[in-house]
């Protein structure tokens, strides 16, 4: 039976350090809870219970991923430096959307929508970057199909649901700073 560096050899190429092992077990293993956390948010209907708890696994899940990418790609400079502005980038646009979900300020749910449907884009397009060209049928794809398929797939559904949307939950009554009544 072979052991976890085995496994883990064919999945980076070379044999990883015990370090850098640790890092990338954790970092499938975060990275499958935010991909299944954030599919289930995105397909769950959007009031309290699983669409909220959901997005919050999503959210601890993709910080966990960062992490662990920022780990690894310090063990593999300049290799990785690119899945660090990837990881940036995501977890930026996931922390706009969660912030625009906890202000609740006058459009909340468009910037809501639009940084969780970017964090999930951006976190794929890194996966697909890193991952595709050894994935069976992936690898038969030229590299810049990783970089633009998952916008390609990921914008329209983002745009889908923009539009319907649109003013919807708006309706409802926002949170606004208390401010002093002049007498």
């Amino acid at each position: 039976m072979p052991d976890v560096l085995d496994l883990l050899t064919q999945l980076v190429g070379d044999r990883p350090s015990p370090l850098f092992a640790a890092l990338l077990v954790v970092h499938i293993a975060a990275g499958l809870t935010a991909v299944g956390a954030g599919a289930t948010a995105m397909l769950s209907p959007k009031r309290s219970g699983r669409h909220p708890k959901a997005g919050k696994i999503y959210y601890m899940g993709l910080c966990v991923v960062c992490a662990t990418a920022v780990g690894m790609a310090a063990m593999r400079w300049p290799e990785d430096a690119y899945l660090v502005v990837l990881g940036s980038l995501s977890l930026a646009a996931a922390s706009i959307a969660y912030l625009a979900r906890h202000y609740q300020r006058q459009g909340w749910i468009r910037l809501h929508i639009l940084g969780m449907g970017t964090s999930y884009i951006v976190l794929m397009t890194a996966f697909y970057v890193d991952n595709g060209p050894r994935l069976p049928v992936w690898d038969r794809l030229p590299p810049l199909a990783f970089w633009i398929g998952p916008t390609l797939i990921g914008f329209p559904l983002v745009v889908r649901t923009l539009v319907r949307y649109k003013g919807g939950l708006d309706a409802r009554p926002v949170r606004t700073i208390e401010r002093p009544v002049a007498v």
